[in-house]
Order: structure tokens, then C-alpha cells, then sequence
């Protein structure tokens, strides 16, 4: 049995013909919204795109909150919406959006932006909270159209994220000294939880939003993760610093690095970061990457490119007062 289409009516939207705007249906929309997400990203390159079938989210309910653009019926465009509480008190909205490169720049993607404002307001009206709350909008480099809509829409760039890649040299890596009185031990099992609990500990003024042992553990791999490229420094019994690295198709990646604040400064992140690096030369691996913020005050921007480490791509986030 088919399921009625939900349309409706966006009060600003440009007056094309055939243009509509409909809620997700469900799994019968799978096939179209990858079909979008395929002509984005040969344009776009690969961009996060994310959207029910692939980031089912527990605050968002598609049914409500996702929104397929047709032209003539055929699926050109869809949004997603998702939010959360920032480390600072802020109540996050985030409104993100695509269209298939044809479909650009004729003010339909003003008209989806607008609908989304309003769906999150109402969203956020509904949630016992008195923290201040903002909309969040993506604009990779490799979409200038994106930007100038949220430039032109009141929003403004909070910060920057930028992707680092290092290609591992033939030659060996020189390891980085490491401070007096700590040591580099094998992580067992057993240490999890103190990992888990230092790294909370390490940003939690940083991180956007902090989550689970079950989650940190399921992002790394499983309740029994891989830990041959984590390498740990231990000071007695305290946990000083730490980088925690996975194994993808490309190689390396790298989520987590970090140092507690009483070893800043003494060279312990390079020290951590090169031995790191070693590992992965030792297990064949070619290639290492992560993630940071440009604006980062412990200048980890400056250590990475230390080692080894390119900016490939840079990706600004912007946010507007709700």
C-alpha cells in the first residue's frame, strides 16, 4: 500500500514550474536521496551529507523534520535538521541542505533555509530550556553558493575546522623526546575507562558536546577496539596525554589528541604524535589523518604540521542568533 506524499507550501519560494516541496516518506526515499547526495558530491566533492538513511538521528524525526525538494517529481533536493547542547550552554540548531547543481542559485535554497529557521524555532520552543539558543549552517570551500546564502541570511563564521593528511615518509620517523618521569605502556583492556575519563577531562572546554563510554567506544572500533596505534603516556598512575588512532580504507585516522594541562607545554604532544606516526609506518600504512580547529588555543594546528601534517581542506561553520 503506497503512502500519501505530504506536501507543502513554502511561502518563499520562487515561482518555478513543477517545484515541490514534500516531507520524507521513509524508506521508500532512500533511493532518491542518495541519488541527490551522488550528484552533490561529484561536484561538491566528498562533503558530509547527511540524512535518514544514513545518520538516523534520536532527536530528529524525518517524518517532520526532513524536507525533498521535486521539480516535475523527480527528487532534486533535501535537508536535514539536528541539534544539540555545546560544552559552553549553548543550544546548537543546526540546518543543513543540498540541491543537485542544476537546481542552484535560483532561490530555492533560500526558501528550504527559511522553512528549516522555522521548524527549529519551533522545535526550540518546545524544550525546557532557558540556555541561550543559534542556528548552525555549514558552507564547505567547494561550495561558494552555500556560503553566500548564509552570509546573506545574518549568519556569520564562528569557526573553522580544517583537514590535515600526512603522507609517511620512506625513511624512519625521529621520534620526539619524551618529558622526563613519564612512560609509554601497552594500553590493555583494563584501561579504558581511565582513556575515556582523561580524554572527557581533556575537552571538556573544547568539545561541542560530550558523550558516552559506549559511544566513545562504539566510534572506536567496538567494546574491544583495536589500540595498536594508541599510544598513552603515563605519569605513575595519571593518564598525561594520549593519541588515539583507527584504521580506515585510507590508512590512519586520528580523533583524539590530547594532554592534560599540568604537562602542556613540555613537547609531550610531539612526542606522542611521532611515536604514533612510527606505529603506523611499523604496521605499512601509508597515509594518517585528523581534524582540528583552526582557531584551537593550544595551537595544534602548529603540531601537526610539525610532524608531518598538510591542511587539505578547511571547513567553515557559521552560526546566527535564533
Amino acid at each position: 500500500m503506497s503512502q500519501t506524499k505530504s506536501y507543502l507550501t513554502l511561502p518563499d519560494a520562487p515561482a518555478i514550474s513543477g517545484l515541490a516541496f514534500r516531507l520524507f516518506q521513509g524508506a521508500v526515499d532512500f533511493p532518491t536521496i542518495k541519488a541527490v547526495r551522488q550528484n552533490v558530491q561529484a561536484v561538491d566533492g566528498d562533503i558530509w551529507l547527511p540524512g535518514p538513511d544514513t545518520d538516523p538521528d534520536d532527536v530528529c524525526n524525518p517524518l517532520h523534520d526532513c524536507l525533498l525538494v521535486e521539480v516535475d517529481g523527480r527528487v532534486i533536493g533535501y535537508t536535514w535538521l539536528t541539534w544539540w547542547s555545546e560544552h559552553n550552554g549553548v543550544e546548537l540548531f543546526l540546518s543543513l541542505g543540498w540541491l543537485v547543481p542544476e537546481w542552484r542559485r535560483k532561490g530555492i535554497g533560500r526558501a528550504l533555509l527559511r522553512w528549516q529557521e522555522q521548524r527549529l524555532r519551533q522545535i526550540a520552543q518546545a524544550q525546557p530550556t532557558t540556555n541561550p539558543c543559534v542556528f548552525g549552517g555549514n558552507a564547505d570551500e567547494t561550495q561558494p553558493g552555500n556560503r553566500a546564502l548564509l552570509l546573506s541570511e545574518g549568519y556569520t563564521v564562528a569557526f573553522t575546522m580544517v583537514w590535515m593528511t600526512c603522507q609517511l615518509p620512506i625513511e624512519p620517523i625521529q621520534l620526539a623526546p619524551l618529558p622526563d618521569g613519564l612512560e609509554i605502556r601497552t594500553v590493555s583492556r583494563d584501561q579504558l575507562p581511565a582513556i575515556y575519563a582523561a580524554n572527557e577531562e581533556m575537552f571538556a572546554e573544547s568539545y561541542d558536546s560530550l558523550e558516552s563510554y559506549d559511544n566513545w567506544l562504539r566510534e572506536l572500533g567496538g567494546p574491544d577496539p583495536d589500540t595498536s596505534l594508541w599510544v598513552v603516556a603515563w605519569a605513575g598512575d595519571q593518564i598525561a596525554g594520549h593519541v588515539i588512532s583507527t584504521r580506515d580504507e585510507e590508512g590512519a585516522h586520528t580523533p583524539w589528541v590530547g594532554v592534560r594541562p599540568a604537562f602542556r607545554r613540555r613537547g609531550l604532544g610531539k612526542a606522542l604524535m611521532t611515536r604514533m606516526l612510527q606505529r603506523c609506518q611499523q604496521s605499512g600504512i601509508q597515509q594518517a589523518d585528523l581534524g582540528t580547529r583552526a582557531e584551537n588555543p593550544g595551537k595544534s594546528l602548529h603540531l601537526y604540521e610539525s610532524v608531518g601534517y598538510q591542511v587539505v581542506k578547511r571547513l567553515p561553520r557559521y552560526r546566527k542568533p535564533m
